[in-house]
């Protein structure tokens, strides 16, 4: 069985809702799980969406958990995100799945994105790149970020069942350190060590149309064909990866080829919370000087 999976705080279950919506135009058959690390009062239920708790992972995996228990006073951060490998092993041993793909909540869907899952015939771990810019002369920021951040983005990640070793790992290197300081990057830059030390396993996706977002634009160029979005010139945009800097990026006329589908996305928020706002859209704080700022 295929499944798609993601980690939450509850206050986030609309997002999961969209992006669920997003998967569903496709009449895809694979499941949905998602880990809910918080409590919650109200019951957290979409269509055929599963809800799982945190305490569902420390009971079947004590052991386990033990090793990230600590992040504990950082759910909605560290905890999540050090999760990401526990999931994915619990849906392959405990909820019998044969391939995962793990899904940050706030990625949304434009194509069909079964091909992913095709991938995992082949190989037992797929990973997407960030694609940030390869010349420091054109876009130093970003390529700057590849030493910092990360080759690959940790938002997407898919495997199979025979991966349980990688996945392990995996838990463990996030176990031993979750920073953003000495070129770590919390769970994100262990990525830059899976096709080393499992080459056999992983396989980079080179699908330009995977994982769109702000970081990328000078190596994935945005076009326009018979009224589609291309990337290149050739990959149709698959999801968009619409953390708050795409966001805002496109909402400036930046990216404005993204904007009907930043309007798709944002409508689809709003009919699961009303009073849904981006983050930009909604000031901060008047800083000392009288200056507006705004969530980036």
């Amino acid at each position: 069985m295929n499944t798609y999976c993601s980690i939450i705080t509850s206050n986030y279950f609309f997002y999961i809702q969209a992006l669920y919506d997003s998967l569903e135009q496709f009449e895809t058959d694979a499941g949905f799980h998602v880990l809910v690390v918080d409590d919650f009062e109200t019951p957290l239920v979409y269509k055929s969406i599963e809800v799982h708790t945190l305490n569902t992972i420390k009971e079947k995996y004590p052991e386990d958990y033990k090793l990230i228990e600590k992040y504990e006073v950082d759910k909605a951060s560290n905890l999540r995100w050090a999760l990401k490998p526990l999931l994915l092993k619990y849906l392959f041993e405990e909820k019998e799945c044969d391939k995962a793909l793990f899904l940050d909540p706030d990625l949304y869907f434009y194509q069909d994105p079964g091909f992913l899952f095709d991938h995992l015939d082949q190989k037992n771990v797929i990973l997407t790149p960030h694609w940030r810019s390869s010349n420091p002369e054109i876009d130093p920021v970003n390529f700057d970020l590849l030493f910092v951040g990360g080759i690959y983005n940790a938002g997407f990640f898919g495997c199979n069942s025979k991966a349980i070793h990688v996945l392990d790992w995996w838990l463990r290197a996030c176990s031993y350190k979750m920073s953003k300081e000495g070129g770590f990057y919390v769970d994100q830059v262990f990525l830059n060590l899976m096709p080393i030390y499992f080459s056999e396993d992983v396989q980079q996706i080179n699908h330009r149309g995977c994982n769109v977002s702000n970081w990328n634009t000078v190596e994935c160029v945005r076009t326009e064909k018979d009224g589609k979005v291309l990337i290149n010139n050739t990959y149709p945009v698959v999801f968009i990866h619409f953390t708050n800097g795409t966001i805002k990026r496109i909402a400036k006329g930046d990216d404005t080829l993204l904007q009907p589908l930043l309007a798709t996305y944002r409508a689809n928020l709003v009919a699961h919370k009303a009073d849904f706002k981006f983050a930009y859209e909604t000031p901060c704080a008047i800083s000392s000087c009288g200056t507006q700022r705004f969530y980036i």
